[in-house]
């Protein structure tokens, strides 16, 4: 049988803490955007969690631009509406 690991506790709460940390500058990173920028990431965000919800198209012009629009039948609640 092996032994129980000692370090385990520690290496257990540097996760924490970095995941706490990642956390904190991720939300203060994301406050500083435009609303529509938060709303996109928003809306690409449900496409990779729920695709079977949204329409994806990318649109490729031949300078290279990319559009990808997302549509959805998905009424939001009332309190999330932009």
């Amino acid at each position: 049988m092996s032994q129980p690991d000692e370090n385990a506790p520690l290496s257990s709460f540097v996760q924490e803490e970095m995941i706490n940390g990642v956390s904190e500058t991720l939300s203060q990173c994301l406050e500083k955007l435009p609303r529509i920028v938060r709303l996109r990431l928003l809306a690409f965000m449900h496409l990779v969690e729920n695709p079977d919800t949204m329409k994806a198209s990318l649109e490729i012009t031949p300078s290279g631009a990319m559009r990808l629009v997302l549509e959805t039948e998905v009424l939001p609640c009332s309190k999330n509406r932009h």
